[in-house]
């Protein structure tokens, strides 16, 4: 070879190996983060199969708030069911069988109540408003004749209505006995014995009819 051709060649082959150097001092200095770019930027055909065929389709804001409106609805139903349950919780220990029986006895009083008013009041003294020394009265219209009434209409249960027969000495002066009817049943008679007792009034002993 000529002189001029070996210089072009070494000329040559210093500018390629120059050039290779640059090349090799650029990878070394460039960041990892840029050689696995142009890995990342096109997937592969396995990733590519790997992707799920049925994508996940989120709802979209209308549909959220629908369902959160069901799920409001349900849970108020739901609170509404159980306060309705918890109603009765007001009763909550109140034996039904206590009140039962309550209402019974107080039923009971109230008959009873209402029944004395009907039975014959015997052998008890009505109570009286005189005082000091007691003389037995026939005088129609006075307080001792008044108490007689009284006692004769608790023992026969005639109103102030009867029909008084007789009214007349017992026996002694301080019994008494009576003949009454109810207004305008002459054939209904009573016979009536009533006794005074010292500062209690007078006292039904008996009643014939």
């Amino acid at each position: 070879m000529r002189r001029s051709e070996r210089k072009k060649s070494k000329k040559r082959n210093v500018v390629l190996f120059s050039a290779l150097g640059a090349v090799l001092l650029a990878l070394l200095f460039l960041p990892k983060d840029a050689l696995l770019m142009g890995s990342e930027e096109e997937p592969t055909k396995e990733e590519a199969n790997k992707e799920p065929k049925h994508k996940v389709v989120k709802l979209q804001p209308d549909n959220e708030s629908a369902y959160e409106d069901e799920e409001r609805e349900e849970k108020e139903t739901n609170n509404k069911d159980k306060s309705k349950k918890q109603e009765p919780s007001e009763e909550i220990g109140i034996d039904p069988e206590k009140e039962a029986d309550k209402k019974k006895k107080a039923e009971a009083e109230k008959k009873k109540q209402q029944d004395s008013g009907d039975k014959p009041v015997l052998n008890k003294p009505i109570g009286t408003s005189q005082t000091g020394t007691h003389t037995s009265s026939y005088d129609e219209g006075s307080v001792d004749w008044n108490e007689k009434l009284k006692a004769i209409r608790l023992a026969t249960g005639l109103d102030e209505n009867m029909t008084v027969w007789k009214i007349g000495n017992g026996g002694s002066p301080q019994k008494s006995v009576a003949e009454v009817s109810p207004n305008k049943q002459p054939n209904e008679k009573y016979t009536v014995n009533l006794e005074w007792v010292d500062e209690k009034g007078w006292m039904v002993t008996s009643v014939q009819k």
